[in-house]
């Protein structure tokens, strides 16, 4: 099961972990969770997704705090978004990341690392899940920005149909929210 830990806003600069220090967190995070992990880190938004049988949010987010010795006393919780399940996390994210490409600066700067994460390492189930809705979300009529992932780099596998029905209930999600 996919959860997911969002960081964004003044906290995210707090929570930003340079691209060469993300393996050794990973690491750590999939010795909590015993599961495969994804992390988009910039320093206006952090996302950390991870598949675990039951939400280790708390732990995680403590452990993150630490690696990036930040002190969580001092952190708006407003701006620490978890999610727990795929459908929620999922729904979360893309809703965000939606809101998130009206800033067009930032947008580009986040998809970059995106991709920079996605190149280093294809074959990560929760990676594929997150390309895979992207996908199929970025080509409905509703959805008004670019790929994460360029056509070039997509995934050439097609979408299960469990990514489908996700993607369909975001979409249908966002549009009864507008």
């Amino acid at each position: 099961m996919i959860h997911l830990i969002s960081v964004e806003g003044e906290n995210a600069k707090h929570f930003y972990l340079d691209q060469q220090y993300i393996p050794d967190f990973k690491s750590l995070v999939r010795t909590v969770t015993s599961g495969r992990v994804m992390m988009v880190s910039t320093k206006f938004r952090s996302d950390l997704f991870y598949n675990a049988a039951k939400p280790e949010n708390d732990s995680i987010l403590k452990m993150w705090a630490l690696y990036a010795k930040t002190d969580l006393s001092v952190i708006d919780s407003n701006e620490i978004v978890t999610s727990i399940g795929a459908e929620e996390s999922l729904s979360k994210y893309f809703k965000s990341i939606n809101k998130l490409s009206s800033n067009w600066h930032k947008y580009m700067l986040y998809s970059k690392t995106f991709r920079l994460t996605f190149h280093n390492d294809q074959q990560n189930p929760v990676a594929r899940i997150l390309v895979g809705c992207d996908q199929h979300l970025v080509e409905h009529p509703s959805t008004k920005r670019a790929a994460l992932v360029d056509i070039s780099e997509r995934i050439v596998s097609e979408l299960t149909k469990d990514t489908f029905s996700l993607a369909m209930r975001i979409i249908n999600n966002e549009n009864s929210s507008n």
